[in-house]
């Protein structure tokens, strides 16, 4: 496994590079471009100066520069021209900084005044010291010359910081009642001359203002409070660009970095589940860093649901290597088991994350077409600031615990000794489940480095996520390093944002769910009347016929040609012989590059590019069941490679129209390149040898690709490539701070559409806002009142090639081409998805913003989808590549949020979302439609007795089943024996697994230093199924099938051969009528309502007087802890898989975990 260490040479280098670019600190760097002119005038003008060689003089700013450097000292001009000064050149063998600043303004007309030991104003020999100029730009000095002749009282100084300790920059600084004023430097720090009685009114955009009378006191250091404000709050938009949230046209909602981590997931979009109002987040089966299904607003294509990810402005490719693809877990078209290689953004630390804002419908996203038809995310990362270096720890470990297992029996055991089934007598042995199941253990450490001064900042971080799963053996470690700087040059017109994020990860034996090579269902399928524990330590035996190891397991005589059932192996010969590996390597690098035309304009160019390899091979030894291994075993390797070059130039024009109107306007270009899915695939199994004998390996459990025999060995390599190419633009005007209009148009290019009629495809929106508290009086007690509406249409595109179906196809026994003899019908027609938006919403804040209200109803209508199926045979082609249909979502978001107690030791601050979604398939031409007599068209493949599809009148993701025979009336149709009779030739509609509704409560308190923050969230409605259960009850092994045993039976009402029947039926022959994962699926739904105590936080700050330590807290925390409600057996949330189908469906996948630990963050 490799290792990832931070070398003291490659942390010296980026230092270094640091040191190289961060010139001198605080404001000395505004006068370096003073011109010529201005310099020569001030020369003029000085009649104290003595005749002097000028050359051996230097200029005054120059001077204070190199002694900042050398001395850590900061200088303050009283007057701007003053730097350019002419004056002596400092003398290496002063020490002593006053002596130095004498020997240096001797002569030039020049004096100091020292405010502190690291402070000095800088002033002119007849004029009085004023040190209410900051060391900043000119600009944020005062303009009343007079002023700067009185002499004012005496000097205050002291330093601002935030919640958590860090300096604040920029804050201004004024002397009520006056015109005297100045700002915090980088560090917080301040200093300004007050008189007697005179009260200093500190304010800054996103804190609470603060007024502070000194009092004769010298020194102040002031703590500002986070204002709960959204009436200035930036809001991060489409293309990165930052906007007023009081002008935003649509409904967004953000979440900061402390919200994420706070409670860390090894994936942090999990973290989002809960906290978004209209946001559904489903996990898969395969444990930590495992992929998420993220769906915002309803399923709108039998495509794409997934939103897109933006990081800093720039889009990010999602990859998700492979996922199951049926009930048996199989995956990457092979009939091995299912595998989850994780997904793009779980690869981000969410300690880089600075915050994350969610742009959910598709107005917000129109600018990035059809990439954010289904919405964007918006990810702000952190970045360096100006001055002293700043190191963050934080470290958290959580333990694991398995909350939720399968309902299974222990007490009946088999009635035949070869029998796998739980049908006979009570003679169990006891609950051995545990067996299988460990506490896991989650640790999450990184450290980051902030520094940098008014010019330039670095920012460095790396973490290691390693988890120990629930089950033995599995495995997971990732590790993250990230490095950005951002530099401004030119006087500040050209600033510039660099970020490399190079990630490593490796899994073993990632948990899969599904039916084939599932540790989980050889536990639950092993007779409870035997000894598991004989099994667990002693899974090989030695084979003389083999001469070799093989599995040993009650129902596996490997030398006598038993191998046991396709199932259920010994489940501890799954874990160490039948090992899975997966690794990652990606990295992701950005540059933007921004340069400041004139005031008002400015040229954006940035570029991106993400490359990632995904390696996979499993090998399975000799002796592992035939159905998915050879004689001599099984070796597949699979490597998998993204490249997605992204770049784009914006021009940006922000102007005043006239007093009350004003313009922000985007126009620019952007290319998107993508080599995906590049796939080379190499398979052992079904290889033959000279005899025509499925041996797979030459030699038995040699796992290497030479050692995999030619003959009909799977060979697969594939590629996808393609282009998009765009211009758009952007406009928004704003009449007096209370009306706002907005305009987005983006005409797209795609490679995937070339060999259609039309070629480009144009996408808008429109939005308007009002704030109606700007247009009218209303009661103080409302601080904003808004009203927006917006609509907008983008869409998605179709995949590539299907517009141009390749001549040829590989062969995956013998590696050759194949002719692709009209496998597809190339559709000129063609066209992207049709996705068309419209929203409405208001947004109120009252009593001080203590309380805030956002209501968004929406409607969308998605026409055009895009579906492959099978054509008729008389057409001559396989395949038709079709648009066809509409899918319309509509439904309410709610957010309330407030501070109902805001005290000086107590404050709770609390939030509600509230979210509802309808999703109906409008239409669906049944021409060319899989199923076409029944107008439907399958997500999945109708698998044993489940099936997602999309049908004309229904919801997407309609599951279907086979359902229980029934009369004219409705009543059950039984069979002689009295059990329920499936209905083979109908599949039903037995549900669907989305919710009516969803809703989270998220509350944060805080007492002096302690703190507790807590989420409830839940999903109301839909229903899922659970083959699990199915499978139990077929073979005796549920806890049903044992209490309907200790009951006499099961309570059946229905009908035999038309004559009525009520009473109790054996058990055994109700469960193997209606069990199984081909049984009477409607048995097997439940209600998907699922509510729990998501996150529970409870943490303290230690007041601290340790030099050099500026924050220290230690939080006790919990994940998933308990379920205040829930029907289903296993949790809802948890899917099979998260393409479009398998949702809703759980086959033994991991069972539900609760987590506790404990959070540590310092910072330095």
């Amino acid at each position: 496994m490799r290792v990832v260490h931070i070398k003291p040479k490659l942390l010296g280098c980026l230092l270094g590079l640091q040191l190289f670019a961060v010139p001198a600190a605080n404001a000395q760097d505004v006068y370096a471009y003073a011109t010529g002119k201005q310099r020569a005038a001030h020369q003029q003008g000085d009649t104290n100066k003595k005749p002097e060689d000028s050359s051996q003089k230097q200029p005054l700013f120059k001077v204070l520069k190199d002694l900042n450097k050398t001395k850590g000292v900061y200088f303050l001009f009283a007057d701007e021209s003053l730097g350019d000064r002419l004056v002596n050149p400092a003398r290496k063998d002063h020490a002593d900084i006053e002596k130095i600043l004498n020997q240096v303004l001797e002569n030039t007309g020049l004096k100091y005044k020292k405010v502190n030991d690291k402070t000095f104003v800088i002033l002119a020999a007849k004029e009085t010291a004023r040190t209410d100029v900051n060391a900043a730009p000119a600009s944020s000095a005062s303009s009343d010359a007079q002023t700067i002749n009185n002499r004012l009282g005496d000097v205050v100084t002291g330093k601002i910081t935030d919640a958590t300790g860090a300096g604040v920059v920029g804050v201004s600084i004024t002397v009520k009642g006056t015109q005297r004023g100045t700002t915090s430097n980088s560090d917080g720090n301040f200093s300004i001359e007050v008189n007697s009685g005179e009260t200093l009114v500190f304010t800054a955009v996103g804190y609470t203002p603060q007024e502070v009378t000194p009092g004769g006191r010298t020194s102040v250091n002031v703590l500002l409070a986070s204002s709960g404000s959204q009436m200035t709050e930036v809001v991060v938009t489409a293309l990165g660009i930052n906007r007023r949230s009081r002008s935003i046209t649509y409904a967004t909602q953000k979440i900061t970095g402390e919200e994420l981590t706070a409670v860390k997931d090894p994936n942090l979009v999990n973290s989002l589940n809960g906290k978004i109002a209209g946001l559904t987040v489903n996990r898969s089966a395969s444990g930590a860093g495992g992929s998420v299904k993220v769906v915002m607003r309803g399923n709108k294509s039998t495509q794409n649901n997934s939103p897109l990810y933006v990081i800093d402005g720039i889009p990010m490719f999602n990859s998700s290597v492979a996922q199951p693809e049926n009930l048996f877990g199989q995956s990457s078209g092979t009939a091995s088991a299912g595998r989850d290689g994780g997904d793009a953004i779980s690869n981000i630390n969410p300690e880089d994350i600075e915050s994350m804002q969610v742009l959910k419908g598709a107005s917000a996203a129109a600018l990035y077409g059809s990439q954010a038809a289904n919405g964007a995310i918006l990810v702000t990362t952190k970045k360096g600031r100006a001055g002293t270096a700043r190191v963050n720890l934080a470290s958290s470990l959580t333990l694991d615990r398995v909350m939720l297992k399968p309902e299974a029996q222990f007490s009946y055991g088999q009635d035949g000794p070869n029998n796998e089934n739980g049908w006979g007598p009570k003679n169990g042995k006891g609950d051995y489940s545990d067996d299988l199941f460990q506490t896991g253990a989650t640790w999450i450490n990184s450290i980051s480095l902030m520094a940098g001064s008014d010019r330039a900042q670095s920012y460095f971080s790396y973490s290691n996520t390693d988890n120990k799963g629930v089950i033995p053996t599995a495995r997971f470690n990732r590790h993250t390093l990230t490095f950005r700087e951002n530099a401004k040059f030119f006087n500040d017109k050209l600033t510039v944002d660099g970020l490399v994020t190079l990630t490593r990860q490796k899994s073993t034996n990632r948990p899969s769910a599904g039916l084939y090579n599932n540790p989980q269902v050889g536990t639950y399928f092993f007779p409870r009347n035997l000894d598991f524990g004989a099994y667990k330590n002693n899974y090989e035996v030695y084979s003389p016929a083999r001469a070799l190891m093989v599995q040993n397991w009650w129902n596996v005589k490997y030398d006598a040609g038993t191998f046991g059932n396709e199932y259920s192996q010994n489940p501890f010969w799954i874990l160490n012989r039948n090992v899975r590996e997966d690794s990652r390597d990606r990295a992701f690098s950005s540059l933007s590059l921004r340069y400041e035309i004139t005031r008002g304009l400015a040229v954006q160019a940035r570029g991106s590019y993400d490359m990632s390899v995904d390696d996979y091979d499993a090998k399975l030894n000799a002796s592992t069941n035939p159905i998915i291994a050879d004689l001599n075993g099984r070796y597949t390797w699979e490597r998998n490679k993204n490249n997605i070059a992204y770049g784009d130039v914006l021009f940006f024009y922000n102007t005043k129209l006239s007093t009350n109107l004003s313009l922000a306007a985007t126009l620019g270009a952007s290319i998107t390149d993508s080599r995906t899915a590049d796939r080379t695939f190499i398979d052992s199994y079904g290889a033959v040898n000279a005899d025509g004998v499925k041996q797979g390996l030459s030699i038995a459990n040699i796992f290497s690709v030479q050692n995999i025999l030619s003959g009909n060995a799977a060979k697969q390599q594939s590629v996808l490539r393609s282009q998009t190419q765009s211009v758009l633009g952007s406009a928004s005007l704003g009449y007096k701070d209370m009306l706002y209009l907005d305009i987005t148009g983006r005409n797209d290019w795609a490679s995937a559409l070339t060999f259609t009629d039309d070629l480009s495809f144009l996408y808008y929106s429109v939005g308007a806002t009002a704030v109606l508290n700007e247009m009218a009086h209303l009661p103080e007690v409302v601080d904003l009142a808004k009203v927006r509406v917006s609509y907008a249409q983008v869409g998605n595109s179709v995949r590539a090639f299907a517009t141009n179906p390749p001549l040829y196809r590989i062969n995956p026994v013998t590696g050759g081409l194949i002719k692709n003899v009209r496998a597809a019908f190339p559709n000129r027609t063609l066209k992207p998805e049709d996705n068309r938006s419209f929203e409405i919403g208001t947004e109120w804040r009252f009593l001080n913003n203590r309380l805030g209200v956002d209501l968004t109803w929406y409607k969308n209508d998605n026409y055009n989808q895009y579906f492959e199926t099978p054509a008729p045979s008389s057409s001559g082609f396989n395949t038709y590549f079709l648009n066809l249909g509409q899918i319309r979502n509509t439904g309410f978001e709610i957010m309330v949020n407030g501070a109902p107690v805001k005290t000086k030791d107590f404050e709770w601050n609390t939030s509600l979302n509230f979210a509802t979604n309808k999703n109906t398939v409008v239409n669906l031409s049944e021409d060319g439609v899989t199923d076409g007599v029944n107008g439907m068209f399958f997500l999945t493949t109708f698998d044993n007795t489940y099936a997602s599809i999309v049908k004309e009148g229904g919801s997407f993701g309609d599951i279907i089943s086979f359902g229980a025979a029934r009369d004219d009336k409705g009543n059950l149709a039984l069979s002689n024996d009295g059990a329920p009779i499936r209905n083979t030739a109908d599949r039903k509609l037995v549900g669907n697994p989305n919710p009516d509704f969803t809703a989270g409560w998220n509350n944060n308190l805080r007492y002096k230093h302690f703190d507790l923050s807590f989420l409830i969230d839940g999903r109301f409605g839909g229903e899922v199924m659970s083959i699990t259960q199915a499978e139990l009850d077929l073979r005796g092994f549920s806890e049903a099938s044992a209490s309907a045993r200790e009951n006499g039976g099961v309570q059946v009402k229905g009908t035999k051969n038309g004559v009525p029947f009520e009473g109790k039926i054996d058990a055994k022959t109700y469960y193997t009528a209606i069990g199984g994962r081909a049984g009477i699926g409607e048995f097997y739904m439940y209600d998907a309502t699922a509510v729990r105590l998501r996150e529970v936080s409870l943490g303290y700050t230690v007041p601290l007087k340790w030099k050099g330590v500026r924050s220290l807290n230690v939080s006790f925390i919990g994940r998933n802890l308990f379920f205040i409600k829930r029907d289903a057996p296993f949790d809802p949330e948890i899917s099979l898989s998260t393409d479009n189908g398998l949702q809703g469906v759980d086959v033994f996948g991991l069972p539900a975990t609760r987590s506790y630990g404990v959070n540590v963050k310092v910072a330095f």
